[in-house]
């Protein structure tokens, strides 16, 4: 087959091959538009190209370890950004935390010219490092959203002493709204939950809204207390929107 030359006559080849399904996957007209006898042509499967496919063992799927990712976040060797909460400061990565919010790119681009540098980057060579404030969230909240980003995971990064004390007294009833309130708070409580919830719709992570959903209604089926349920009812009134229907319809 003798193939025309020139852009367009190129392009009318090209569609005459499509059309006569020579590109379809393990099709034999690839070949055989070009040799009247695949056999006359040593290209490797073009004798058989149904058979050699047909033969071929089927390749095994590898999972993939993610395990780099997890541990980059307690290694700051490449770390570029820096998160600050109320009370810690987190060595991250703008590839792996611009990725999983947009809220927080267009944040992050809109303060780029008022972000901090360490100038000594410039000097030393190493990679620029940005700071992100995230201070006026809740900590235990953004300690979460910190987790998630790494290890598509969360939990209490420690559990509450005066909780604790709390659940051993035997007016364990009589929780007060005040204990529940407060900042320092474990997972076994729904508001904690809660709060992760609203700050994932907040920053637009809808992969974290689901599970701190999935983990509130793990925990008040586990959990019978009423005091520790209304106040996580009544925080999470406070936090969404009436349109955010996920933790409303769930209570």
């Amino acid at each position: 087959m003798d193939y025309p030359r020139g852009p367009q006559k190129l392009v009318e080849t090209v569609q005459y091959l499509i059309g006569q399904g020579a590109f379809a996957f393990g099709s034999p007209a690839a070949v055989t538009l070009e040799f009247s006898d695949p056999r006359d042509t040593d290209i490797p499967g073009a004798q058989s190209p149904v058979e050699s496919l047909t033969g071929r063992q089927p390749r095994k799927l590898t999972m993939l370890d993610f395990s780099w990712l997890r541990n980059s976040l307690k290694d700051d060797s490449y770390a570029d950004l820096t998160l600050i909460s109320r009370t810690k400061q987190y060595s991250a990565h703008r590839v792996v935390v611009c990725s999983q919010s947009p809220v927080i790119i267009k944040k992050f681009q809109s303060q780029f010219q008022n972000t901090k540098q360490d100038p000594s980057c410039d000097a030393c060579g190493a990679t620029p490092r940005y700071c992100f404030d995230i201070s006026q969230d809740d900590p235990q909240a953004v300690d979460c959203l910190v987790q998630y980003f790494y290890r598509q995971d969360y939990q209490s990064s420690s559990s509450n002493p005066a909780a604790e004390d709390t659940r051993s007294d035997e007016a364990e009833g009589a929780i007060s709204s005040s204990v529940l309130k407060q900042s320092s708070i474990d997972d076994s409580y729904p508001i904690f939950h809660v709060r992760v919830y609203a700050l994932a719709e907040f920053y637009n992570v809808p992969a974290l809204k689901e599970l701190a959903l999935e983990k509130f209604n793990r925990v008040i089926q586990d959990n019978s207390e009423l005091d520790r349920f209304l106040d996580g009812v009544e925080e999470a009134y406070e936090s969404t929107i009436q349109e955010d229907r996920g933790l409303r319809d769930t209570i």
